[in-house]
């Protein structure tokens, strides 16, 4: 089983709505808002409070980047056929 997906973004982000527009459909991927308190909740949990959005997490591995995000999706997406 494929680890749950967490894509963390912030409002007025463009990065972050670039990569929200290319999240492939058959993607099992939980949507956290990094202004609330559940997404600080789980930012603090994987210890990337102070990093820039969009972030993904899948497991222990963190993927930084628009375009990394981007390619990591399609490849979770591909995984979970």
């Amino acid at each position: 089983m494929v680890a749950q997906a967490l894509l963390f973004t912030k409002p007025d982000c463009e990065k972050c709505e670039y990569v929200k527009e290319r999240i492939p459909e058959n993607l099992d991927l939980k949507i956290l808002d990094m202004t609330t308190t559940e997404g600080m909740a789980h930012a603090a949990y994987h210890e990337i409070l102070e990093k820039y959005t969009p972030i993904l997490v899948v497991g222990d591995e963190i993927v930084e980047g628009s375009i990394k995000i981007k390619n990591k999706m399609k490849e979770l997406a591909e995984a979970q056929k």
